[in-house]
């Protein structure tokens, strides 16, 4: 079989292209400390490289859920802690007021102070988290959800929707509570609700008239129940946010590892193939000068 010069010429090229290309592939890769720099690399490889990010990504975002949920559950915690040590305040000004040694003037002084714990407990029931949205507005975030309609009569402005955030693939957990269940639907003990906010509005009017209530006391009593009640919800969610976060973690380790094991370059394994293919290329080079020379015009 004859082979032309130009076939020989063509050959040589090719072989000398083919082994440049694989030496600025492997150079590449050394670079970038990456195996995979295109998907023809390893197409199976960069398919499944394709899936761990997109895994990674979700559970990013339940990383930052989880993040921005315990911010607001922390800051309703502290609320709610404010609330129940104003109440705490107003149960032991009720017995003092209960007590028959104080005079008029005395409860009067007392019932001042009662209304001074009432307009804080709403203004921690009107708290903002951090990103200026209202604790207990329940879907109606960016409406204060308690307000005075008239002197000593408080109303609710906001619904009881309650956000689901997801922090999981298959786990969710409320971003917080709606003020009407917290605040306002405390039982009376006559089968009916009272409203906080209306209880230590009456203590501190009966205390102004001079005729304490003990039922008022009984109606803190329950207040104060209800408050610590909503409190442990709270910190029982921090507790699954905790351990969600955990898990989330290791599985973000585990796609890391994984992902390093498909992607990530063997420095030794790379270089050693470099040097192989300099010296590939060279013969290719030498092979190639030395085929051309070859002809028989050089011995006439």
């Amino acid at each position: 079989m004859r082979i032309s010069t130009m076939q020989m010429f063509r050959q040589g090229t090719s072989s000398i292209l083919e082994q440049q290309s694989r030496l600025a592939s492997t150079q590449q890769q050394l670079s970038t400390g990456k195996r995979i720099v295109k998907p023809s690399d390893d197409p199976t490889g960069a398919a499944r490289l394709v899936g761990l990010s997109a895994s990674s990504a979700v559970t990013g975002q339940y990383q930052n859920n989880i993040l921005a949920v315990r911010n607001r559950q922390e800051i309703e915690d502290a609320a709610l802690a404010g609330v129940v040590d104003n109440l705490q305040r107003a149960r032991e000004l009720a017995v003092q007021g209960l007590n028959d040694s104080n005079t008029p003037a005395d409860r009067a002084a007392i019932a001042l102070e009662v209304r001074q714990l009432r307009n804080e407990v709403l203004g921690l029931a009107n708290r903002k988290d951090g990103n200026g949205q209202y604790l207990f507005s329940g879907f109606q975030s960016n409406t204060v959800p308690f307000s005075e309609t008239s002197p000593g009569t408080v109303a609710y402005n906001g619904d009881q929707g309650q956000r689901q955030i997801q922090i999981g693939p298959v786990r969710q957990v409320a971003d917080g509570d709606d003020g009407r269940s917290v605040f306002m639907d405390i039982p009376d003990g006559s089968g009916g609700t009272e409203d906080l906010f209306a209880t230590l509005e009456k203590l501190a009017t009966d205390l102004e008239a001079d005729a304490p209530d003990g039922a008022s006391l009984d109606q803190i009593d329950t207040a104060l129940d209800q408050i610590l009640t909503f409190r442990a919800a709270v910190g029982a969610r921090l507790n699954a946010l905790d351990s969600q976060e955990s898990i989330n973690g290791a599985v973000l380790n585990q796609l890391e590892q994984t992902r390093s094991a498909i992607e990530d370059l063997d420095y030794a394994e790379a270089a050693t193939r470099l040097s192989r293919e300099s010296v590939a290329l060279q013969a290719a080079q030498q092979a190639f000068v030395k085929v051309q020379n070859l002809s028989l015009f050089n011995y006439l």
